[in-house]
């Protein structure tokens, strides 16, 4: 499920998604995310900035998720210039 955190006025959102197959013990997952600013929707052109990580794996949906939080941290200091 996507969740999501609220960070310098803006909304962080991450859903981890798994690396290969179905869920098994030892699956690894990867994460896609996007920020916006606040009551934003993200389906319009220019209301968010999306972002994902495929290429490293993590080994829980918690590790996943929390990556997330920070590359879209790192999102927000990069292009909006709030970090």
């Amino acid at each position: 499920m996507w969740d999501k955190i609220e960070h310098e006025g803006f909304e962080i959102w991450v859903l981890p998604v798994l690396a290969y197959g179905p869920p098994a013990p030892g699956t690894l997952y990867h994460f896609i995310g996007y920020v916006c600013r606040h009551g934003a929707n993200a389906h319009i052109a220019g209301q968010s900035k999306r972002f994902q990580e495929f290429a490293e794996t993590f080994h829980s949906e918690d590790e996943a998720r929390d990556a997330g939080y920070r590359a879209g941290r790192h999102v927000l200091a990069t292009f909006v210039g709030n970090g």
